[in-house]
């Protein structure tokens, strides 16, 4: 969620930490988004008994990012594939001068979420963090988070060339295998990047 929605209506500098905190951003992050000292945010939100924003659990898009290219290609596939397996649209990615917009607002569950330039699924990835967050990272793209950081690049050569980017996103259920746990955000994602091939998931594809 962006800072600007996350921080209206607060006046005090303490109020907009704890919101940012409760939204899913990194002490660090609120410390230079707030242009205030990491000492100060870390003093509120200990006072307050807040400890998020410590650290984020780690995504598990990075295991599968970027993927060596199988020898064969598939065809591109098209976004009504997701829409009719129970996908939802979210919005589009705009740019206005040199910020980064989505037009919707994603769940604030964890999921899996699609990028789909103009009528073609090109990047599939699963977040443990909320979906929300995720594509706050996305629209943010800090240089020191790789994937955020490549992504961001990539949707807005999309939309500078002339293309349509939007996103969309699915919350499927977690359920039980023989009595083990099986995570079905983390499964979804895995077999739809084996079966889609995503190009902007895959090293070697143009």
């Amino acid at each position: 969620m962006p800072i600007e929605v996350v921080t209206k209506g607060l006046e005090t500098t303490s109020d907009k930490i704890r919101a940012l905190a409760h939204a899913g951003y990194l002490r660090t992050e609120i410390a230079q988004l707030l242009d205030i000292r990491y000492q100060h945010v870390r003093k509120v939100l200990v006072d307050a008994g807040i400890d998020a924003g410590l650290q984020r659990t780690v995504e598990l898009t990075r295991s599968t990012d970027i993927i060596e290219a199988p020898a064969s290609d598939r065809e591109p596939t098209p976004p009504a594939v997701l829409l009719e397996a129970g996908f939802s649209r979210v919005g589009e990615w705009t740019l206005d001068g040199d910020r980064l917009t989505l037009s919707g607002r994603a769940p604030a569950e964890v999921g899996v979420y699609a990028f789909i330039l103009d009528d073609e699924v090109v990047y599939v990835g699963v977040t443990q963090n909320g979906l929300q967050v995720r594509m706050e990272q996305y629209r943010r793209g800090h240089a020191g988070q790789k994937t955020n950081a490549r992504v961001n690049a990539l949707i807005r050569e999309g939309l500078a060339a002339g293309h349509r980017v939007s996103a969309m996103t699915a919350v499927p259920a977690s359920f039980d295998w023989n009595g083990l746990p099986v995570d079905g955000a983390a499964g979804l994602e895995a077999g739809l990047i084996r079966l889609i091939q995503p190009r902007w998931n895959m090293r070697g594809r143009s």
